[in-house]
C-alpha cells in the first residue's frame, strides 16, 4: 500500500494537533473499556492477556465454592471462549451456531445458523464473537471434505443476531478462520488459516497453494482497509511457498500503533529450497519474506512489516506426514516438525511481547523490533503441542499448558517429578524462569486448551474433560470439576462469574455440549475470602 504524503500550512497545524489529541484520547477510553469488568474479545483486552483485572471475588480462598449457576445445552461442542457483553453471553458452537444468551440466568436470548449468514450449509465458526458496541463479529469455516468456499467474516446485529455485512476476506479454498477478531479504533483485524494441510492426508490432492494473511476491515461496513500475506506470492502454483496459517488473535499496542501476530509453518516451498535442505539440513534456505512460524510487529494503519522474528529452522509440514496408510506425495520432504506459533495468540505484558509455540517454548522478544529478550523451553514439543492455545499472564506471571501429545517425558521444576503427559507451568516475566509446574492429575491426559487467570486463580482445562482452578502463586490444584467433555476453551471471567465451554471431538477429543455459568455459593462470597489477592503477591 503507498501512502501519499502532502505538506501541511500552518494554519491547519492546530487541527491536526486537535484531531490526533482527540484520535489518542479515543484510543485510550477504547483501551479503559476493554480493562473493565466485560470480557468482549477472546483474550480480553488489547493485550490479549487472558486476563481479568476487574475480578475480586472469587480468589484462591474461595474457588472451592464454586458451583454450576446455570448450564446452556447447544447443539455440538463448544471450544470458543464466550464473551461477555452487558447483560448477555455470546458463543458459537460445532453445530452451526451462534447464541446469545442471558448472563444471569442463561435463557436464550436468540440463535441463528452460520448458514444463515454465508449461504453454506454445514457452515460453522470457532471463534469468540467480538463484542463491538451494537454488534458482533465472526469468523466462518466453509472447508471439509466435501465443501471449500474460502473464509469470511461476518457482523451481526447484537440485539437479534441478524446479519450487518459479510466480507469474504480469502478466496482460497480452503481457506478458514480460526483466529478470534479483535476490534480497535473502528477496525476488525483477524488472521486468516487454512484447513488445506489436513486436506493434503489424500494423495490425490492438488497440494499446496494457500497463503496465510492477516486483514484490517471496517467495522461499520466491512470494507477490506489492508490485507499482508507472511510469504511469497506463489500465483496459485503448488510447487511454491504456501503455509503460513495465522491460527490466532492478535494483541494490539496502541501507543506503539503495532499489531502482534504469529504465524504457522510452511506446507511446500520451492523445489530448489528443498535440493538446498537436503544437501545442508542446517542451512537457511528459505526466502527472507517467507515469514513462516514467525512472530510480526505490524504497523495498525497500513499492515507494513515493521519486524519479523523467525522463531523455528526449516518447517516444511502437512498432516499428511502422520498417516498411518504408508508413503505420501504430500508430506514434503524433508517432513518438519510443525512448530506453529500457538493459537492463544501474543500476550503483551510491560516491555515483552511473549508466544508460545508448539515446540514447547515461550518466547519473550521486544516489541519496538522482535529481538529475543528471553526464551524458556517449558515442556516437550509435538505437532499438537507443545504450547498450543494456552498462554495468559497477570502481569507477573506467565501462565502456559503443555499439552506434550507425543507423551514424551519430562521432569516438572521444581518437584522432580517424572511425567509423560500434559501440564501447566508458571513463568516470571522478567526472566522466564519457570517458578512451578503442576502435572494434570489425569496420567495420559494432554493440555492443549486456552487459560485464564483472575485475581490469583489460574483457570485451565484438559483433554480429560475435568476443568481445574490452580493458585496462580503456587500452582496447587484448588478446584475441579468434571465437564462431560474435553475443554480447550479457557473461561471468560466477569461479576464473579466463570463461562466456560464444553466438547472439542476434533482431534483426540470427547465431545459434549455445554456452557457452564459458575459463581460460588453465597458462604463462600463473603467477608475475607472476597478480599482482593494483590498482597500476596
Amino acid at each position: 500500500m503507498s501512502i501519499k504524503h502532502r505538506n501541511v500550512s500552518p494554519l491547519t497545524a492546530p487541527l491536526i494537533s486537535v484531531l490526533l489529541l482527540v484520535s489518542a484520547l479515543s484510543a485510550q477510553s477504547q483501551s479503559d473499556r476493554f480493562r473493565s469488568g466485560q470480557w468482549r474479545i477472546a483474550g480480553q483486552n488489547l493485550n490479549n492477556t487472558w486476563s481479568q483485572p476487574a475480578e475480586h471475588s472469587i480468589s484462591p480462598a474461595n474457588v472451592k465454592g464454586l458451583k454450576p449457576k446455570w448450564v446452556f445445552t447447544t447443539g455440538g461442542d463448544v471450544s470458543a471462549t464466550p464473551t461477555v457483553g452487558g447483560d448477555a453471553v455470546y458463543f458459537p458452537d460445532w453445530g452451526g451456531n451462534l447464541f446469545a444468551v442471558k448472563k444471569d440466568s442463561g435463557h436464550l436470548i436468540w440463535s441463528h445458523k452460520i448458514s444463515e449468514y454465508d449461504g453454506v450449509a454445514g457452515a460453522v465458526s470457532r471463534v469468540s464473537p467480538a463484542v463491538d458496541h451494537d454488534q458482533l463479529i465472526i469468523g466462518d469455516i466453509l472447508s471439509s471434505k466435501d465443501v471449500h468456499n474460502g473464509a469470511n467474516v461476518i457482523a451481526v446485529d447484537r440485539e437479534t443476531g441478524k446479519l450487518r455485512w459479510i466480507t469474504q476476506v480469502e478466496s482460497h479454498p480452503a481457506a478458514i478462520i480460526t483466529g478470534s477478531p479483535v476490534v480497535f479504533d473502528g477496525v476488525v483485524y483477524v488472521g486468516v488459516s487454512s484447513s488445506e494441510e489436513s486436506l493434503a492426508t489424500n494423495p490425490a490432492y492438488p497440494c499446496c497453494s494457500f497463503r496465510g494473511s492477516i486483514v484490517a476491515l471496517d467495522a461499520k461496513s466491512g470494507a477490506m482497509l489492508w490485507k499482508t500475506f507472511d510469504m511469497p506470492d506463489n500465483n496459485g502454483q503448488t510447487d511454491q511457498y504456501s503455509g503460513g496459517a495465522v491460527w490466532q488473535p492478535p494483541a494490539i499496542d496502541p501507543k506503539r500503533g503495532t499489531l502482534f501476530i504469529g504465524t504457522g509453518n510452511n506446507y511446500t516451498v520451492p523445489p530448489d529450497v528443498v535440493a538446498c535442505q537436503k544437501a545442508t539440513p542446517t542451512a537457511n534456505c528459505t526466502a527472507p519474506d517467507d515469514l513462516f512460524d514467525a512472530a510480526l510487529g505490524l504497523d495498525l494503519k497500513t499492515g507494513q512489516v515493521k519486524w519479523s522474528k523467525k522463531l523455528q529452522g526449516f518447517d516444511t509440514w502437512t498432516v499428511a506426514c502422520i498417516t498411518s496408510s504408508g508413503p505420501n506425495p504430500n508430506c514434503p520432504v524433508p517432513s518438519s516438525p510443525d512448530f506453529d506459533l500457538g493459537g492463544s495468540g501474543p500476550n503483551l505484558v510491560g516491555d515483552i511481547v511473549g508466544f508460545g509455540q508448539k515446540s514447547g517454548i515461550f518466547w519473550a522478544l521486544n516489541p519496538d523490533d522482535g529481538n529475543i529478550v528471553w526464551s524458556t523451553p517449558v515442556g516437550p514439543g509435538a505437532s499438537l503441542g507443545g504450547i498450543e492455545w494456552g498462554t495468559a499472564t497477570d502481569g507477573k506471571r506467565i501462565y502456559v499448558a503443555i499439552s506434550n501429545s507425543d507423551h514424551l517425558p519430562y521432569t516438572l521444576v521444581p518437584s522432580g517429578q517424572k511425567i509423560t503427559w500434559g501440564a501447566w507451568s508458571a513463568l516470571d516475566v522478567a526472566t522466564g524462569k519457570i517458578l512451578w509446574q503442576t502435572a494434570d492429575p489425569t496420567a495420559g491426559a494432554i493440555d492443549r486448551g486456552s487459560v485464564s487467570v483472575a485475581n490469583g486463580v489460574m483457570y485451565a482445562g484438559s483433554n480429560s474433560g475435568q476443568m481445574y482452578a490452580l493458585d496462580a502463586i503456587t500452582g496447587n490444584i484448588l478446584w475441579n470439576f468434571a465437564s462431560g467433555g474435553t475443554v480447550i476453551d479457557g473461561p471468560s471471567i466477569v461479576d464473579g462469574a466463570l463461562y466456560w465451554g464444553s466438547g472439542y471431538r476434533n482431534i483426540a477429543g470427547t465431545g459434549n455440549n455445554k456452557v457452564y455459568a459458575f459463581t460460588l455459593a453465597r458462604s463462600d462470597d463473603q467477608g475475607e475470602h472476597s478480599k482482593d489477592q494483590g498482597d500476596r503477591e
